[in-house]
């Protein structure tokens, strides 16, 4: 009986240490993320990666507004798929490429948000930005992209590194779009050039989601 009654009191004790050390912020509910819209590339074949596989998904849209030869490519490494751009050994002076999601309607979505994962390599300037349209037409043509009204999304990449690749990807953060609606075309755009800005972007995660 001293047994179970010990046994009991340890228990007990051992309970209440534990139920002391909980801080208030552990029971903190956590921030719901209902993904709507996500691209990760895993739908590109294995055969369909590498250099000059440029990216060719259903609805998206891939243009360099300078005709220029360089898109955006579908990339793999260690069995991960992703887009990737560079201006570096292109002989492109003046790179402007865009990479645009298909129509996404945020009608029956609250607080949406987009954000993306990324790598930035051999660094030597942002190439990188995040824009977004309710007004371009998804042909993919230089002249649909330019007769667009476009609004910088104002994403800052800080992370990268100036020789070699990152080992892990970034996040862009979460960048509002909740005063949108209707159907919305969001771009990545690479501005950058040969003799200029040439740092390797990797992309990766492109998603909508609501920021609740």
């Amino acid at each position: 009986m001293k047994k179970i009654v010990k046994t009991l009191i340890i228990t007990m004790s051992s309970a209440l240490v534990l139920t002391s050390c909980v801080k208030d912020d552990d029971y903190a509910i956590p921030t719901l993320r209902e993904v709507f819209f996500l691209e990760n590339f895993e739908s590109i074949p294995d055969a369909n990666t590498g250099n000059n596989q440029f990216i060719s998904l259903t609805g998206w849209s891939n243009v360099s507004l300078n005709s220029g030869s360089e898109l955006w490519e579908a990339r793999m490494f260690d069995g991960e798929k992703y887009a990737q751009l560079s201006a570096f050994g292109t002989g492109e002076p003046n790179m402007d490429t865009w990479l645009i999601s298909p129509a996404i309607n945020l009608d029956n979505t609250s607080n949406e948000a987009f954000s993306f994962s990324y790598k930035a390599a051999y660094y030597n300037g942002q190439a990188v930005s995040a824009l977004i349209s309710t007004d371009y037409d998804g042909s993919g043509t230089i002249t649909a992209v330019n007769n667009a009204t476009w609004t910088d999304l104002d994403v800052t990449l800080s992370d990268y590194l100036t020789s070699g690749y990152p080992s892990n990807f970034s996040n862009s953060g979460a960048l509002d779009i909740s005063g949108y609606n209707g159907d919305v075309y969001i771009a990545l755009r690479y501005v950058g050039g040969s003799s200029g800005v040439t740092t390797t972007y990797q992309i990766d995660n492109f998603k909508l989601f609501e920021n609740n």
